[in-house]
């Protein structure tokens, strides 16, 4: 397996700035990993799980020891990992405090013990409290790793006690070019990829050779048509309400984003060769309103009434 700053290029600074705190013995005991998703913030937080529990000298984990086998098995005594137990749900202040009864044990086999959290941002209140005091003073030698796309969730008092390891979305043509090595995809392929992902390097490598790609091009052209024909709204929305919400939504946003910088560069985006009369005040309380129902399509709310809403309010743009 590659080490990570190969795997993933754009996290060879982060790498680095992990590295020289670990060899100057100036890492923090809590480090908060933060980012987009899709831009390999959990496969750095694994690699730092990796050398941080690994017995010998390497730049990297080793691969080769007694830690890193029972670790790449999964069952390496002093690692301990806590994620929500149902997909979508808590980090429940149960998991929380078994996880604390565990880092009070001595370390058995590394020299530390790592605990993993993901996402992070799925503790509640209660098991967020919980975990201040290991945050603060954790018992023994102890690393605690917290990975979030959205830290603004979580409580300051999580923040301040974290070191934080912020990873952006790297620019386009470095994600093209990695896919290119990572994919025998056509250009114009790998280019759909990267729209539709928003410059996600993992999304967009999942998207290749997809269904999602289709879905994309469909909302495309969904948009595109109501700009020529209004009328055409619930037609449009049937289709559109097929794909999945929370999808279906991030395209929106990525769309209508799409054609305000085509509008502030005077470049028509490569889907819709028109832009002229559309606002970029008006888009850009539509891509709001398409952030706000990306939340709202977890709740019981009728998304098919959002979307019809949120496309007639495209489509009267040239009316």
């Amino acid at each position: 397996m590659k080490p990570v700053a190969e795997a993933y290029p754009w996290l060879a600074d982060h790498w680095s700035f992990f590295m020289q705190r670990f060899q100057n013995q100036r890492l923090a005991h809590a480090l908060m990993v933060e980012g987009p998703a899709g831009c390999g913030k959990n496969a750095l937080a694994q690699a730092m799980v990796a050398k941080l529990l690994c017995t010998e000298n390497e730049p990297g984990a080793c691969g080769q020891c007694r830690s890193c086998i029972l670790l790449q098995g999964g069952a390496h005594p002093d690692y301990f990992e806590i994620l929500p137990e149902e997909e979508g749900k808590a980090i429940k202040i149960d998991q929380v405090r078994a996880l604390i009864g565990k880092l009070d044990l001595t370390a058995s086999i590394s020299h530390r013990k790592v605990a993993y959290i993901h996402p992070a941002d799925a503790m509640n209140a209660s098991s967020a409290n919980a975990l201040l005091k290991s945050l603060e003073e954790p018992a023994g030698e102890t690393v605690l790793i917290l990975v979030s796309d959205n830290p603004g969730r979580l409580p300051v008092t999580i923040r301040s006690r974290c070191q934080s390891i912020a990873v952006s979305q790297p620019d386009s043509k470095m994600v093209l070019d990695w896919l290119k090595l990572e994919s025998n995809s056509s250009d114009d392929e790998l280019a759909a990829a990267l729209q539709a992902a928003g410059c996600s390097p993992l999304r967009a490598l999942r998207y290749l050779g997809s269904s999602e790609l289709e879905a994309f091009a469909q909302v495309r052209e969904g948009l595109a048509t109501l700009l020529q024909r209004p009328a055409a709204v619930s037609m449009i929305s049937s289709g559109l309400n097929e794909l999945k919400p929370t999808d279906l939504w991030r395209w929106l946003s990525l769309c209508t984003g799409d054609v305000i910088k085509s509008i502030m560069s005077g470049k028509p985006a490569t889907w819709l060769a028109d832009s002229s009369g559309l606002h970029s005040k008006t888009l850009l309380n539509l891509q709001k309103q398409a952030d706000i129902n990306r939340r709202l399509s977890s709740t019981p709310v009728r998304g098919d009434l959002l979307l019809q809403d949120w496309l007639i309010r495209w489509a009267e743009q040239l009316v």
